[in-house]
C-alpha cells in the first residue's frame, strides 16, 4: 500500500491522460488485462515454499533503485513521462523481491504489458504520428486511385473530384497500431504457439493496425466522392472508425489460422510446449 501511495500522483496523471488523448485511450484497459494474465497464468504462481533466494532479492533490490534514480530524474526534469516509466523497473524490482525466481517467470509478461499503458516521449510520438499521418494520405490516395476515383494527396489533404478529405491527425492511426499492438502481444501470451509464431505475430501486428487504418481513411474518400450526403459521408467516417479493431481482429485471426494450418509443428516446438503442457496437467489434476 505504500508503495502505490507513492506513486498516487503519478497514476493520477496517467489517468488524466487516458481520457484526454486519444491516442492513450485505451490505458484504462492495460492494468485490466495485465490482472488477466496474472489469473490466466495462476499455475505458474510460486508457492510460498518455493519463494526465497537472496541472490533475487538482492537483484530486485538493484532494479528497484534504478527505478528510483530514474523517477527521482523525471521529478528533477518535472517530466511526468519519466516518472511513468519508471513504473516497469519498480514493478520488476518487487516482484524479484517478493517472488524470486519462480515469481518472475509467472508475473513477467504483466509488467512488460504495462509498457503499453504508458506515454511515449513528446519527440518519438509526434515522429510516429507525422509519419503515420502522412503514411496514411499518400496509401490511401493510391488505393482510391485504383478503385478509379479522381485523387491527389497534397500535404495531408486528399483532393477529390467534388470535395477533399483532411487526413487530420487524430485520423494518423497510431490509436489503431497502439492497440493492435497491445492486443498482438497479450494473444500471443495467451496462445500456445512456438516462439516463431509468436515473433511474426508480433512483427505483423504494427503492419495490420497500418492496413486498417488505411481502409478507414479509404472508405471514409470513397464515400465523399460517391454520396452527395453530408451526413452519410460522416456515418461512414465514424462508423469505419469503429470497425477498425473487429477488421484488425479478423486478419490476426486469419493469420493463425494460416500458420496453424500450413506449417507443422516440429518436434522442437512440441518439446518446448510440453513442460507447460505438464505444469497445467499437474495444477489441475491437484
Amino acid at each position: 500500500m505504500a508503495c502505490l501511495f507513492s506513486y498516487w500522483h503519478v497514476v493520477e496523471r496517467l489517468w488524466k491522460l487516458w481520457g484526454s488523448s486519444p491516442d492513450m485511450s485505451h490505458g484504462y484497459l492495460v492494468p485490466v488485462i495485465a490482472a488477466g494474465l496474472l489469473w490466466i497464468r495462476r499455475s505458474r504462481r510460486p508457492s510460498a515454499e518455493e519463494v526465497g533466494g537472496w541472490g533475487w532479492f538482492a537483484l530486485g533490490i538493484v532494479i528497484l533503485s534504478l527505478g528510483g534514480a530514474l523517477r527521482l530524474t523525471g521529478i528533477l526534469y518535472r517530466s511526468t513521462t519519466i516518472e511513468a516509466w519508471s513504473i516497469l523497473p519498480f514493478c520488476l524490482g518487487l516482484t524479484l523481491c517478493c517472488g524470486g525466481r519462480k515469481g518472475l517467470v509467472w508475473a513477467w509478461p504483466s509488467v512488460v504489458f504495462l509498457a503499453f499503458m504508458l506515454p511515449l516521449p513528446n519527440s518519438v510520438g509526434g515522429l510516429l504520428s507525422a509519419s503515420l499521418q502522412r503514411m496514411a494520405t499518400i496509401s490511401s490516395t493510391y488505393l482510391l486511385q485504383l478503385l478509379g476515383i479522381p485523387a491527389i494527396a497534397q500535404g495531408n489533404v486528399i483532393w477529390l473530384s467534388q470535395e477533399t478529405v483532411g487526413v487530420a491527425e487524430a485520423c494518423n492511426g497510431l490509436r489503431m497500431l497502439t492497440s493492435f499492438c497491445a492486443m498482438a502481444v497479450a494473444a500471443c501470451f495467451i496462445i500456445e504457439r512456438p516462439f516463431w509464431q509468436n515473433g511474426i505475430v508480433l512483427l505483423s501486428a504494427p503492419l495490420i493496425g497500418v492496413i486498417a487504418n488505411l481502409l478507414r481513411v479509404t472508405a471514409t474518400g470513397a464515400a465523399y466522392e460517391w454520396s452527395d450526403s453530408e451526413a452519410f459521408s460522416t456515418f461512414i467516417h465514424d462508423f469505419a472508425g469503429w470497425l477498425m479493431m473487429p477488421i484488425g481482429i479478423a486478419m490476426l485471426w486469419g493469420e493463425l489460422k494460416i500458420l496453424q494450418n500450413v506449417f507443422l509443428a516440429s518436434d522442437d516446438d512440441l518439446q518446448s510446449l510440453t513442460p507447460y503442457h505438464s505444469t497445467n496437467g499437474a495444477a489441475a489434476s491437484g
